[in-house]
C-alpha cells in the first residue's frame, strides 16, 4: 500500500509539472516583463527565452483568468547581476508580484511610484544599487510589504513614504542621505522586528518612543530610550559625529557612552551666618513663595477656562460640516449611530472604505452617496497634529476634496453637500446619481445590456469640457482635477456629466504657471507624458486626460482594454493616432455607433482628442477651445457639423 501510494503523489506531481510546463505567461504580464527585464539591461544582446518564466530569478504562479489558467509573474530575483539599468514603470503592471530584489548591482535612476499597483508585494530589496531622489509616498499602499530594504543608495527626501505597514517585519534604510526627522508612525507598525537609519547623517531629532519590550539591545537602555521596545533591534552607526546635538547616528552614540561621574558635593561653610542674615533670608524666601504662589493661581485659572471654552467649542462644532442649502445637518444625524448606517445599501466599495445609498424623503435632494473614509491608526492621526508633511493619503484627499469641490458650484461638477467626522471614520456626502459614470455605462455597451447613442456621448463630451473650463478659468485660484478618467464622470437622470472625486485636485496660484510634486498622481492610460518626465503639473495635463475620454467616448473603449494589448502600439491613444491618419480612419469608431450618420462628427471629435493629446502641452487647446469646437459639432444640425473642420 506505501509503494503505491507513493506511485500516485509521483503520478500526481508529475502531471501537475507537465500541466504548468504547457501554460503559457499571461500576456499583459509578458509585455509588462520584457520591458522591465530590457530597462534592468538583463539579456543586452542575448537571445531573450520564448518563455520568460523559465528565466533564472524570474518566478512564476498559476492563476485562474477567464476561466483557464495562465502563469503570473509573482517573483523578479536578480541578486549581484552588474546590472546598470532602471526600475520600469511597467512594474506597476504585475498585479500578483509577491517579491521584487535587485541587490547589489548598479541600478540608476528612483523608484518609480507605478510600484503602489502591486497590492501582492511582501519583500523590496534595493540593497546597494546606485538609486537615488525621493522614495515616492505611494509606497505606503503596499500594506502587505514584510521586508523593506533600501539601504547603501542615495535616497534623499524626508521619510514621509513610512505611515501604515501593518506587516513590516524588517526596514533598512541605513546609508543613505535621507533628511527630516524620523516620523511617530513607526509606533503603529507592530511586527516591526529590525529598524536600521544610521549613516543618514541629515536626520535629525530623536527616534520616536516606541513600546513593549522583548530583547534587550545595549545601549537601549540609557534614560532617554527607556520605553524603545527590546523587540526594535535599532541597529545605529557606533561612529564618533560631530553634530551630536542633531544627528540620530551620533544620538545612539551618545546613548552608548558612558555616564558623567556625578559632580561633587558642595562643603558646608565652615563660617556661621549672623541672625540677621537668616532672618532676612526668612522673609525673602516668604516673600518669593507667596508671588509664586499666586502667579501659579492665576495661570492655573487662566489654563482653566481656556480648556472649558475649548471643550464647549469642540462640543459645537462637531456636527457636520454642510456646505449646501439642499440639505440640513439634522436629515444626516443617522450616520452618529453604527447600527443605521451598517443598515444602509451598500453601491460600491473602495480601497478607502464603502460607498452607501439611502432615501432622505423629507429632504430636497430625495437620495444621497455617501463615501465613508476609514480614519488611519490612532498613531498616524497622531503624527498628522504634529507634522502636516506625515498626513496619511487617505486624509489628505479628504481635505483636498473639502477645500476644493466644498466650495464651488458648477452644473457639471458633483457638489459636496455635507463632511460628517466620527472617531473612526468619515462621512462625505453627495447626490446620488442615477445612471452612475461614464466607465459603467462603457462596459454595459460591450457587453450588450445597454444603447448609448452619439448625441448622448456628445451631450457628456460638452458637459465634461465645460466642468473644466470653469475649473481652469473662471475659478480663482484655478483647479487641476489630476484624475480625470470616465470613472470619476457621473451621470445625473438627464445624462448631465458631472466630474467627482477631487481627492487629487491641486490649487495653481495665479502667479504660478506650474505646480511640482514629489510623485505622480493620477491613473495609468490618462497621465500626460510631461507629468511623468518632470514632475510638474499644469491644466494642460487635464487637457490630456480630456483627450484619451473624448477618445473612449468615439471609440468605445478603455485605454485598459485588452483590445490595445494585442495591436502593435499597446496604447490608446498612439492607437487612435495612427488610425486617423491611415486610409480608413472610420475603423476607430464603435461599430454600435456606425450607420446612425454620425460618422463625420466622430471623426472630427476624434481630431479634437488627438489635438488634446499632442505630446507638447503648449500646443494642446485650453479648455475653453475644447468646449467651443465641441459645442460647433451638433448632432441635431448634421450640415452644419459636417462643415466644420479641426486643422
Amino acid at each position: 500500500m506505501g509503494t503505491i501510494s507513493h506511485l500516485s503523489l509521483l503520478l500526481f506531481f508529475t502531471l501537475t509539472l507537465s500541466v504548468d510546463a504547457k501554460l503559457n505567461l499571461d500576456a499583459a504580464d509578458n509585455h509588462a516583463l520584457i520591458t522591465i527585464l530590457e530597462d534592468l539591461g538583463v539579456y543586452g544582446d542575448l537571445r531573450r527565452p520564448d518563455n520568460l518564466c523559465n528565466t533564472a530569478g524570474i518566478f512564476c504562479e498559476r492563476r485562474i483568468s477567464n476561466e483557464s489558467y495562465v502563469l503570473k509573474v509573482t517573483g523578479i530575483v536578480f541578486k549581484t547581476q552588474r546590472l546598470r539599468g532602471s526600475l520600469s514603470p511597467a512594474i506597476g503592471q504585475l498585479s500578483e508580484l509577491k517579491e521584487l530584489s535587485f541587490p547589489n548591482n548598479y541600478l540608476l535612476g528612483g523608484i518609480p511610484p507605478q510600484i503602489a499597483n502591486c497590492r501582492k508585494l511582501e519583500v523590496l530589496k534595493l540593497r546597494n544599487n546606485k538609486l537615488s531622489g525621493e522614495v515616492p509616498g505611494e509606497l505606503s499602499a503596499l500594506l502587505r510589504l514584510r521586508i523593506l530594504d533600501l539601504s547603501s543608495n542615495k535616497f534623499s527626501g524626508d521619510l514621509g513614504f513610512l505611515k501604515y505597514y501593518p506587516n513590516l517585519e524588517k526596514l533598512s534604510l541605513d546609508n543613505n542621505m535621507f533628511t527630516g526627522k524620523v516620523p511617530v508612525s513607526l509606533r503603529s507598525f507592530r511586527n516591526l522586528r529590525f529598524f536600521n537609519v544610521s549613516g543618514n547623517s541629515f536626520l535629525e531629532g530623536p527616534l520616536p518612543a516606541l513600546n513593549q519590550l522583548e530583547s534587550p539591545s545595549s545601549g537601549l537602555q540609557k534614560t532617554s530610550y527607556k520605553r524603545v521596545p527590546k523587540r526594535y533591534i535599532l541597529a545605529e552607526s557606533t561612529s564618533s559625529s560631530t553634530n551630536q546635538t542633531r544627528n540620530i547616528s551620533s544620538s545612539s552614540n551618545n546613548l552608548q557612552a558612558s555616564a558623567p561621574a556625578p559632580s561633587p558635593m558642595a562643603t558646608p561653610s565652615k563660617h556661621k551666618k549672623s541672625n540677621r542674615k537668616k532672618t532676612l533670608g526668612v522673609i525673602l524666601g516668604l516673600f518669593v513663595g507667596s508671588i509664586a504662589g499666586i502667579i501659579s493661581a492665576i495661570i492655573f485659572t487662566v489654563i482653566f477656562k481656556l480648556l472649558v471654552i475649548a471643550i464647549k467649542t469642540r462640543a459645537k462644532d462637531s456636527g457636520p460640516a454642510i456646505f449646501s442649502q439642499s440639505i440640513k445637518a439634522e436629515e444626516l444625524a443617522f450616520l452618529e449611530d453604527d447600527d443605521a448606517v451598517a443598515a444602509l445599501q451598500i453601491i460600491g466599495r473602495g480601497g478607502c472604505g464603502e460607498v452607501y445609498k439611502t432615501e432622505l424623503p423629507e429632504g430636497k435632494i430625495k437620495t444621497i452617496a455617501i463615501k465613508k473614509i476609514i480614519q488611519p491608526p490612532k498613531d498616524a492621526a497622531e503624527l498628522t497634529e504634529e507634522d502636516t508633511k506625515y498626513l496619511n493619503k487617505k486624509m489628505r484627499q479628504i481635505r483636498s476634496e473639502i477645500q476644493t469641490v466644498g466650495q464651488i458650484r458648477h452644473r457639471n461638477l458633483l457638489p459636496l453637500l455635507a463632511h460628517v467626522s466620527r472617531p473612526t471614520c468619515h462621512y462625505l456626502v453627495y447626490e446620488f446619481m442615477k445612471n452612475g459614470s461614464l466607465q459603467d455605462i462603457i462596459q454595459q455597451v460591450n457587453d450588450g445590456t445597454r444603447e448609448f447613442d452619439w448625441p448622448r456621448r456628445h451631450k457628456i463630451a460638452v458637459g465634461v469640457a465645460s466642468g473644466l473650463e470653469y475649473l481652469h478659468l473662471d475659478h480663482t485660484p484655478r483647479i487641476v482635477h489630476r484624475d480625470l478618467k470616465p470613472a470619476n464622470v457621473l451621470l445625473d437622470d438627464d445624462m448631465e456629466a458631472r466630474i467627482a472625486d477631487f481627492g487629487l485636485a491641486k490649487s495653481i496660484p495665479d502667479a504660478q504657471t506650474h505646480m511640482t510634486s514629489s510623485n505622480v498622481a493620477g491613473t495609468l492610460g490618462y497621465i500626460a507624458p510631461e507629468y511623468h518626465q518632470t514632475m510638474k503639473f499644469t491644466d494642460k495635463c487635464d487637457i490630456y486626460s480630456f483627450g484619451v475620454l473624448l477618445g473612449i467616448l468615439v471609440i468605445g473603449k478603455l485605454p485598459s482594454d485588452e483590445f490595445f494589448q494585442h495591436t502593435s502600439e499597446v496604447s490608446l491613444v498612439k492607437w487612435m493616432r495612427n488610425v486617423m491618419t491611415s486610409d480608413n480612419p472610420k475603423e476607430a469608431i464603435d461599430p454600435t455607433l456606425l450607420g446612425n450618420g454620425y460618422e463625420e462628427q466622430m471623426l472630427l471629435v476624434l481630431k479634437i482628442a488627438c489635438f488634446c493629446t499632442l505630446d507638447k502641452p503648449k500646443e494642446r487647446p485650453n479648455s475653453k477651445e475644447c468646449r467651443i469646437m465641441l459645442a460647433q459639432i451638433d448632432p441635431l444640425n448634421l450640415v452644419q457639423s459636417n462643415d466644420l473642420h479641426v486643422d
